[in-house]
């Protein structure tokens, strides 16, 4: 089973785990247990870097374990989807680093053992060295705890002398948007789209984008996204008497450093609406982690709507 629940940091009780949408009391282990996990390697992917760590929970006693683990990420948002776990709760370190806290998809039988598998991603580019996290991720199991070791490996495929990592704090997201022509449709009404694309030039912490956009008075209900995805109103950008503001996650999840996404947002205007000019809107794209802002206004553009005749 794959559960992994991101919906803000989750205050847990010490020794709990969230499971069902309630917080369950882990049951005192009645065995002895051992386990061990490998190193984070993360390799060059298409986008950033994936890996994964491996942790291997033994039941060494006479009776089942039916405890938990917790896992605290070493690069801070970086910690995917956890394999061979339920639904887990998130907490945070005091330096923003989140710390999953699961139960195990069934218990262990005295003699055996059980393997899970926690996911991660980074944005970080690839480079031609190597290079290693500052801080090490950790595993708790039964009140012992672990730590390992977070290595980016080369291009080159090595991971001799690495050097130090240090990951943006501050984001470098760059927003082009075209300008929209509305066209008469089959119905009556106009429609137009506006294709957007976005680069990312840092490997600041996230797991996702998000965008908005500010219509002017003349349109008719939201615009739409697409790819689509869930949307909501907003109100981060100012909206001109009259005007639209819709915010929308963008498809894709995390967007690494080094590489661009494009999508559109598609207006209608009613079928009345006059020709010629209808005014101007603006859209942004920012990281989903609010934490992580920039200092410019590049991640955000205009772009004029014109009615065809």
């Amino acid at each position: 089973m794959r559960i992994f629940v991101r919906a803000g940091a989750i205050a847990l009780a010490a020794g709990s785990v969230m499971l069902g949408g309630a917080v369950a009391a882990q049951a005192a282990p009645a065995a002895d247990v051992t386990f061990t996990v490998n190193r984070l390697i993360l390799q060059p992917a298409d986008s950033g870097h994936t890996g994964r760590v491996r942790i291997v929970i033994s039941n060494t006693g006479s009776e089942p374990f039916d405890g938990g683990f917790s896992i605290t990420e070493p690069i801070a948002e970086t910690l995917g989807d956890i394999e061979g776990a339920g639904g887990c709760g998130i907490n945070r370190t005091p330096d923003n680093r989140q710390i999953a806290l699961c139960p195990l998809d069934g218990e262990i039988a005295a003699g055996g053992s059980a393997v899970i598998t926690a996911n991660f991603r980074s944005p970080a580019r690839p480079q031609s060295y190597a290079r290693i996290a500052p801080l090490a991720g950790s595993v708790e199991v039964d009140g012992v705890t672990t730590e390992f070791p977070a290595l980016f490996r080369a291009t080159t495929g090595s991971l001799r002398n690495p050097q130090p990592y240090v990951q943006d704090t501050t984001g470098a997201l760059t927003v082009t948007a075209a300008d929209a022509t509305l066209t008469r449709q089959a119905d009556g009404t106009f429609t137009g789209r506006v294709p957007v694309t976005v680069r990312n030039d840092s490997d600041a912490p996230h797991q996702g984008l998000w965008t908005e956009v500010v219509v002017p008075a003349g349109l008719e209900g939201w615009p739409a996204i697409e790819p689509s995805d869930v949307c909501v109103p907003t109100d981060r950008l100012p909206v001109p008497p009259g005007g639209t503001s819709v915010g929308c996650v963008l498809y894709g999840g995390q967007l690494a450093e080094g590489e661009e996404r494009t999508f559109e947002w598609v207006l209608t205007a009613p079928a009345e609406t006059p020709a010629g000019p209808l005014g101007t809107a603006t859209t942004l794209v920012a990281y989903t982690n609010e934490d992580v802002q920039q200092s410019d206004n590049a991640n955000v553009d205009t772009f004029t709507i014109t009615v065809a005749g």
